[in-house]
């Protein structure tokens, strides 16, 4: 026989179906609740035991509830009233005895604001009955957010907190994950760059130009630009009049500075580069280039998605003698694992190894003497 406790929980795990259905208008009462209608006791008295607090949590004992409906079964030879089914016949009764009145008049407040802002967003509020009911709180605020969005068509050539919307100035970025449930649905599909999950690129929000910093590892180059080292914004770098032989995307700023110098070649500091790695450049297009990235599972990502936009990219570094040579100094980090369908058989073996051993060798364990060997021996240098 199922106990009161077993008949709360299967009874508030419904929560959200129902609301659901009553927004929709659907005739879901008389709700029905499934129940384990094996009696636990073979006597009068184990039956008892059972019924008692079944019936003391009942519409019939409290006024409002569920309703036991009865039947007739034999116990010990003589006939004994068993429920046979156990139903809310109406919303009212339900949500008195899952105590979630107050759950659904907060979604139901909060549901008749959106809806009137945006109308059409009524099909989308009554199947997202959970997201209501987290955020509600916070709703007054994501209509303001909304509302500007849909009102401007982008681009919004100001940063996020200069958006003149009457929220506090980190609202946003706290609330982006959600904020971005709406929108996506809220906004014109081409008012939307889906390819992209930060919020400001996604919604073409103005963001802080991001800076290739390029150093020359061969003197006869820094005649194009005079300087060791420069930091250009993307475009910026892309105008370049220059083509080195190879180039080199080091992750690391300290590997970065202290890479060895290489023939007709330059070297990129990867941590802003990879940020904005679909950016378009000529002379990086056409060069001999090179990776080199943390021997751990995000480093061969990165190399991945690389390769969608530079297919001629090569690793460096990125190996099982590199890996094997300083594994003594490979920390513990987990990962996701992903299919990445870039990775040479070698590299998505290693990729393989290091997220099964959730292993992570950093870059700058490798030294100098043995990125110059490797070099050599590789006849980049």
């Amino acid at each position: 026989m199922i106990t009161p406790n077993e008949l709360f929980e299967k009874s508030d795990k419904l929560f959200n179906k129902v609301i659901t259905a009553v927004l929709q208008e659907e005739n879901i009462f008389p709700l029905v609740i499934p129940s384990n209608k094996k009696l636990s006791g073979t006597n009068f008295s184990e039956l008892k035991a059972s019924l008692v607090p079944l019936y003391q949590h009942s519409k019939q004992a409290k006024g409002k509830g569920y309703t036991i409906e009865w039947k007739e079964k034999a116990v010990d030879g003589t006939k004994q009233k068993i429920p046979s089914k156990i139903v809310f016949e109406t919303l009212d009764d339900y949500l008195f005895y899952t105590k979630r009145i107050k759950d659904y008049e907060a979604i139901n407040n909060v549901f008749e604001k959106l809806t009137s802002s945006f109308s059409f967003l009524s099909g989308w509020a009554k199947e997202n009955v959970s997201f209501l009911l987290t955020q509600a709180e916070r709703m007054d605020d994501f209509i303001k957010v909304c509302n500007y969005f849909h009102n401007n068509k982008p681009p919004h050539k100001l940063y996020l907190r200069e958006l003149p919307i009457e929220v506090h100035s980190k609202f946003i970025e706290d609330n982006s994950a959600a904020l971005k449930r709406i929108l996506d649905v809220l906004l014109p599909v081409e008012w939307i760059n889906k390819s992209e999950t930060d919020f400001s690129s996604r919604y073409y929000i103005k963001k802080p130009n991001i800076y290739a910093q390029i150093r020359v590892l061969d003197d006869t180059l820094k005649s194009v630009i005079g300087y060791d080292e420069l930091a250009l914004t993307l475009d910026d770098s892309a105008l370049l009049n220059w083509q080195p032989e190879k180039v080199f995307i080091i992750e690391n700023r300290a590997c970065f500075l202290s890479f060895p110098k290489v023939k007709n070649a330059v070297a990129i500091f990867g941590e802003g580069f990879k940020s904005r790695v679909s950016k378009h450049i000529p002379w990086l297009s056409k060069a001999e280039l090179f990776c080199w990235f943390d021997l751990d599972a995000a480093g061969f990502e990165m190399l991945n998605i690389i390769r969608q936009y530079y297919p001629q990219a090569k690793n460096l570094l990125m190996d099982d003698k590199t890996y094997n040579q300083f594994k003594q100094f490979s920390v513990t980090s987990t990962y996701r694992k992903l299919q990445l369908d870039k990775l040479t058989a070698d590299e998505l073996n290693l990729y393989e190894f290091l997220q099964a051993n959730n292993k992570r060798l950093e870059q700058e364990r490798i030294t100098n003497n043995y990125i110059l060997e490797r070099l050599h021996e590789t006849k980049l240098q």
